[in-house]
């Protein structure tokens, strides 16, 4: 055989070695690859269409500050969501790009089609993967969640990015949340904490058990008003930092509350006398005499500080002006280091407040029953600088307390701490407690039930 022939099969063996190797390249890349990175649209459905043409339209107009990014949980902002949307977002030139039925692999497509072009936001809030779960692992969500990142960063490389945990779904826990919280991890190594943050406020939708309450998510998924407003007031210190605005101090009260607290002065407060039981002894006249000397001592002690109801730790509690019986209420707390405090429902004592560093227990339990449980089911308050909220439901005897989206106290017989031979008295004054603590308190909203 010629030199020439060795050297002309040496060639076709080697194109058909390398023509083997790629074929394996491609087909261990098609190996690789996965539908939560690869780009689609949805085109093909006239709203989703008409809404990606909506956000293109928006976005032409610039102006845009804040993107909250996802699915149908980020889309019903435009629903559920849209009073607590008009408190917290309304007036921060934010957008809303929640897609109904969304995958990562749809926002992929979204972000090389147009909706983030020609803008540089200051701050896009993002929560995708639940759609995903389906069809994909925990880790190819995960890449799915990596691969918008990637994106977003290479298109605007000035704009942060809070990555939120993806949400606990169905009413108990089981392989789909376990599956969604794995891939939540992958996201989270993600953050650098410069330009990529990451938060998890799941336990404030969960019960102790990790049972997923009907009424904050209704059907097990989308969150209601109820769900929004945690989710907001849980992601607005870090929304506020980021955007480099200031805190959302007062919100409008949910549908069917009315604001105990004007944020400009006292009015609807008063001054404590006494307790409930040496109230009931005095005369009309002793009665009035008593109050105007404990609305005196009051104002000098309970003050209004840029919206904040502030209290210096010293004189008496204060104390709603009218009584209530059956009742649910709002409101937003916060505490000094080793602070000791609490709310009394019906003139009695109390739904407590203290610092959790210092009582791990933590805030929300009914502190001085003897009979029923007076421990919070779980600790779940904030740390000490943070504000806290309690949703608190009096019907009868029976209190629940939840503290941050948290169940803490579950249908609870409140003790008559004025007189245990009696139950809780049918009525009486909510009464903030002083208990030589600074106190800051605001958004205090209530419903007769």
């Amino acid at each position: 055989m010629s030199k020439r022939a060795v050297k002309s099969g040496n060639a076709r063996v080697f194109v058909t070695a390398l023509t083997i190797f790629m074929g394996l390249v491609f087909v261990g890349q098609m190996a690789w690859a996965h539908s939560a990175v690869e780009p689609a649209d949805r085109l093909g459905q006239d709203w989703w269409k008409v809404r990606h043409e909506g956000v293109l339209e928006r976005v032409k107009q610039g102006n845009v500050d804040l993107i909250l990014l996802g699915d149908s949980i980020n889309h019903g902002w435009d629903g559920a969501g849209k009073t607590v949307w008009d408190q917290y977002y309304a007036n921060r030139n934010a957008v809303n790009m929640g897609f109904s039925g969304d995958r990562t692999q749809h926002v992929l497509w979204r972000i090389d089609n147009g909706e983030f072009d020609g803008i540089q936001p200051k701050l896009i809030v993002m929560m995708i993967g639940t759609n995903n779960f389906s069809d994909n692992t925990a880790e190819e969500i995960g890449e799915g969640i990596s691969a918008i990142v990637k994106k977003l960063r290479e298109k605007l490389p000035e704009t942060k990015i809070l990555i939120e945990a993806i949400f606990p779904r169905n009413e108990k826990p089981d392989d789909v949340r376990e599956r969604l919280a794995r891939a939540s991890l992958v996201a989270k190594e993600l953050a650098d904490n410069h330009m990529v943050y990451y938060i998890d406020f799941n336990d404030r939708f969960l019960l102790a058990d990790g049972t997923l309450p009907k009424d904050v998510m209704p059907d097990f998924l989308h969150p209601n008003e109820l769900g929004y407003r945690i989710w907001a007031a849980a992601i607005e210190p870090m929304v506020a930092k980021l955007l480099g605005d200031q805190e959302i101090v007062a919100v409008a009260p949910p549908a069917g509350f009315m604001a105990l607290f004007n944020g400009a002065d006292l009015t609807n407060w008063k001054g404590l006398v006494e307790d409930p039981e040496k109230r009931a002894k005095m005369t009309a006249e002793e009665l009035a005499a008593a109050q105007a000397t404990a609305d005196e001592q009051m104002r000098a002690h309970w003050t209004v500080q840029d919206g904040l109801l502030c209290y210096d730790g010293g004189g008496n509690s204060l104390c709603t002006a009218k009584d209530y019986g059956d009742f649910e209420m709002y409101v937003d707390w916060k505490i000094e280091s080793h602070g000791d405090s609490g709310i009394y429902l019906r003139g009695s004592p109390q739904v407590q407040i203290w610092d959790p560093a210092q009582w791990p227990v933590g805030s929300g339990g009914l502190y001085n029953n003897q009979k029923n449980p007076k421990d919070p089911l779980v600790c779940a308050d904030n740390p000490i600088g943070e504000w806290n909220t309690f949703r608190i439901k009096m019907v009868g005897e029976n209190v629940s307390v939840w503290l941050n989206g948290a169940l803490v106290v579950d249908n609870v017989v409140l003790e008559n701490y004025w007189n245990r031979s009696k139950p809780i008295y049918p009525t009486g004054q909510i009464e903030l407690q002083h208990h030589n603590s600074t106190l800051w308190f605001r958004n205090i909203y209530i419903r007769e039930l």
